[in-house]
């Protein structure tokens, strides 16, 4: 093709997502309609698709939900049995190559068109086809998917192999953990946060695709990137002439330079590119491309135009982890996310609102960790378009993997598949191989713990590093799929102690570390740390909980701790973390509480208070730790976890905190510095801000001991720290309080926070006044209230919870429905530290 210059021209939509000409080519024929499963009475009964075999049951009467009370345990027979899916199947009609398309089988899948076998799946994570010439069709046609029981598959593969394969999620005994060797999604077979529940079934759409309408995959390779041009490389994975291409931005029509540089690889250029930035540092603009060929083959694709690295340089503090977006240090803000619900068809229908609770706590990056599955393209999508770098887990987390050849080649099967498909996204920040394989491996006593001699740790620890270091990385570069780490957490240099790589900050929980951790062995990039809660009371009355004692909500709790003392579990952490920091749960009572109560406000409020030290004080690390992501934000099932948000969508407190921590204008209390009280005024943002800031210390009535007020410049991105500092603390000070306001008047941060835990204050039992309104309520009380929890009778969420309210203050706090709109509360009911009293009789 000569060189010309292309005016895009957008006139119509395309059957994906984007924006191009009117295509010719035939959209793919769904198969989702019309689908039976054979009931476990020997009955064909209605089945959805996509769905699984346990939603189906559970629609057709033949069992209960799995969520209610305990009814998980009264289920798992189901993971053992054959399933069978069946439709009639028309051949499509027409010229073309076609093929029989699904998109997810879950996994162990015998797939007959009139009893003849077509095809056979194994992996979860793969998708499938069946080309149509290898079909025979009758006119009578009939479509069988029977799916083996891979738990019992599993066993097949686990007995035949050489040795025992360590895990650590999976609550079965040695030599039956069938999760390493199925590749299925390992939180189906339990986890610490989640049920046992093993799934089978059609798990994502069928269709006959045209696959002479399909133009080959290609990967764009950014060049060269200035103010003034940005200049790609587009490669494809086959032979195509004679293409054109057209791009727009908002629907209006760009120039682009487009020249042919052989048979598969095309030159683009564009001027004056408008940059796409992280949530929180510009805007993200995203350009509809559409490639079309002479053939009317076509592809369409959304560019953000950035550039991206990961910055590992020497430094005072060791080597750096720090993700860099065009030519700006990222200080990234956010969570691991898991499924929004265990079913994977139902969490499809979660996504927009899993994102917008991300933007709502001001991230900029999640993690798509590594013991479930690779997110679909809305959440790609969404993340595209709200500025949420991807930290991309492989499908492998805390287990090793098998030697057997045929495992691994699967599983290099399902990477090329997932890097072909996510290595243009524009939010796709990493690679990363697994989730803590080898930190297991190297730290855990796997090796003892399963009578591992010294042959068969040296044939498990060849077939890890022949997937993780050899095999994966060769693909993410052949592929040029980005950047690629091999686990998480992985130092670079294993003496180094956290002085570079990322790390899974867990001295606070599972090793008892006070919040002080998070300052003093403080990593270069913290991908995982975090701190268990319950969720809203609602949540768990929605799944039969009453009472604290129920079975059906302490069976749900899966945190054990054995190594600490024989039974201690996550209640028992709950307790020890509340105890220090606010009150026991346990040891003390209020009026219009019960126990259950207690224990949701204090671990609620534990959490918050654990995760917004974390947060702040990473950012207050001058540079030592570049990346706060905690694990989790969000739940696959209603149970107390450590989420921030739970499965019905409700925000608990540490989503607030997590939400002002990570705001990108802040003035910060940087405890690094125990000698002087230091604020910190940091501007992550991408305007210059210009105000003042003031600041006071009161006593434990809300007295001012001291106040200060200064005018100050914040410098954008992140670019310096601007500390202010006074050694003139005086004892009786117990609350410290702050205001950036903008010389426009608004104010751009404010908060308050005790100078010492608040379990070392004695708080003064207060009554709050509420003054509902329309889309809010009005709050004052007589005294200083600390640890203040707001709850409504109406769906929604508070813009602000779990604060301290000082006396004589007249605070506004605005509500917001499920879909972010501002609504009535209804009846608001709160609780707060200072209505705690001892039990009588307790220690």
């Amino acid at each position: 093709m000569k060189n010309c210059l292309l005016l895009g021209l957008c006139v119509g939509a395309v059957w994906w997502s984007g924006c191009g000409p009117v295509s010719t080519s035939p959209a793919p024929l769904d198969l989702n309609e019309g689908w039976t499963f054979l009931g476990s009475n020997g009955t064909w009964l209605p089945a959805e698709v996509p769905g699984n075999v346990h939603m189906d049951l559970v629609r057709n009467g033949e069992i209960t939900d799995p969520f209610l009370g305990t009814q998980e345990d009264s289920v798992q027979w189901v993971e053992r049995r054959e399933w069978r899916y069946r439709r009639v199947l028309n051949a499509p009609r027409g010229d073309g190559n076609w093929v029989l398309e699904f998109l997810g089988l879950d996994t162990y899948a015998t797939v007959m068109l009139n009893g003849d076998t077509v095809l056979l799946a194994d992996n979860m994570h793969r998708s499938w086809r069946i080309p149509l010439s290898e079909m025979v069709f009758t006119g009578d046609d009939v479509l069988d998917v029977i799916f083996s029981s891979p738990v019992v598959r599993g066993q097949q593969a686990l007995d035949a192999h050489p040795w025992k394969i360590p895990v650590s999620n999976e609550a079965r005994p040695q030599g039956e953990q069938v999760s390493a060797v199925v590749r299925k999604a390992m939180y189906h077979f339990g986890w610490d946060w989640g049920p046992r529940l093993v799934t089978s079934g059609i798990w994502k759409p069928v269709r006959w695709v045209d696959a002479d309408q399909e133009l080959p995959s290609y990967r764009l390779n950014l060049e060269a990137l200035t103010a003034d041009t940005a200049r790609y490389e587009v490669v494809f994975d086959a032979p195509v002439r004679d293409l054109g291409v057209t791009l727009t931005l908002e629907g209006v029509p760009v120039p682009v330079d487009w020249q042919s540089r052989g048979e598969n690889s095309y030159g683009l250029t564009l001027v004056n590119p408008q940059l796409w930035w992280p949530n929180g540092m510009g805007d993200q603009p995203l350009y509809q491309m559409v490639f079309r060929d002479q053939d009317g083959r076509e592809a369409a694709h959304r560019l953000g135009i950035r550039s991206l690295k990961w910055e590992q340089t020497l430094d005072k503090f060791g080597r750096s982890f720090q993700c860099e977006v065009n030519g700006v240090p990222v200080q990234a803000r956010g969570a691991n996310v898991i499924p929004a619900d265990f079913f994977l068809d139902r969490a499809s229908g979660k996504v927009d609102r899993l994102v917008q609770h991300a933007v709502d706590a001001n991230m900029n990056m999640l993690r798509v960790w590594g013991g479930a599955v690779y997110g679909s393209e809305a959440l790609y999508d969404r993340c595209d378009e709200a500025g949420l770098l991807v930290w991309q887990d492989f499908m492998s987390a805390c287990a090793m993997v098998p030697a057997d050849q045929g495992w691994q080649q699967n599983f290099f099967m399902e990477a090329r598949e997932q890097v072909k498909r996510l290595r243009n996204r524009t939010s796709l920040a990493l690679w990363c191989g697994n989730n803590e394989t080898e930190k297991a491996w190297k730290e855990w006593g796997w090796q003892e713990m399963y009578g591992m001699d010294a042959a068969d740790s040296t044939a498990a620890w060849e077939a890890y590093l022949a997937v993780f270091d050899t095999g994966l990385t060769e693909i993410v570069k052949e592929l040029e799929g980005g950047f690629y780490w091999p686990s998480s957490p992985h130092p670079v240099d294993e003496a180094s102690h956290r002085r570079d790589g990322d790390q899974h900050d867990w001295g606070v929980w599972f090793g008892q570390e006070d919040f002080d951790f998070f300052t003093e062995d403080a990593g270069r990039f913290a991908s995982e740390f975090g701190l268990q809660s319950l969720p809203d009371r609602r949540t768990l009355e929605e799944v039969g909980v009453q009472s604290f004692t129920d079975r059906a909500l302490q069976f749900r709790q899966r945190s054990k701790m054995d190594w600490l003392e024989p039974g201690f579990d996550g209640w028992d952490m709950m307790q020890f973390y509340a105890d220090g920091y606010f009150a026991d749960p346990k040891a003390v009572e209020a009026e219009g509480m019960d126990e259950l109560d207690r224990w949701i406000h204090l671990t609620q409020l534990t959490q918050a208070e654990g995760l917004r030290q974390a947060i702040e004080r990473h950012r207050c690390s001058q540079g030592r730790t570049a990346g706060s992501l905690y694990w989790q934000l969000d739940d696959v099932w209603p149970t107390v976890s450590w989420s921030t948000v739970d499965h019905a969508g409700r925000w608990k407190l540490a989503h607030h905190a997590v939400r002002h921590a990570n705001q990108p204008v802040r003035l910060l209390w940087d405890r690094t510095r125990t000698d002087v009280l230091r604020l910190v005024g940091q501007n992550l943002g991408p305007n210059p801000w210009r105000g003042s800031m003031t600041w006071a210390l009161l006593d434990l009535q809300g007295d001012t001991l001291r106040t200060l007020e200064l005018k100050t410049d914040l410098t954008p991105l992140g670019v310096r720290d601007h500390p202010f500092m006074t050694s003139d603390v005086p004892e009786e000070a117990a609350v410290l309080t702050w205001l950036l306001r903008h010389e426009s008047g608004a104010w751009s941060d404010r908060g308050a926070t005790p100078l010492k835990r608040p379990s070392l204050y004695d708080w003064t039992d207060a009554d709050v006044r509420v003054e509902s309104a329309a889309s809010g309520v009005w709050l004052e009380c007589d005294t200083l209230v600390c640890g203040l929890r707001l709850t409504a009778s109406e769906a929604g969420h508070f813009e602000d919870n779990g604060f301290i309210l000082l006396p004589g203050e007249r605070r506004w706090v605005g509500f917001v429905s499920p879909d972010g709109e501002p609504a009535t509360p209804g009846t608001v009911q709160w609780a707060h530290l200072g209505q705690y009293r001892p039990v009588s009789g307790h220690p």
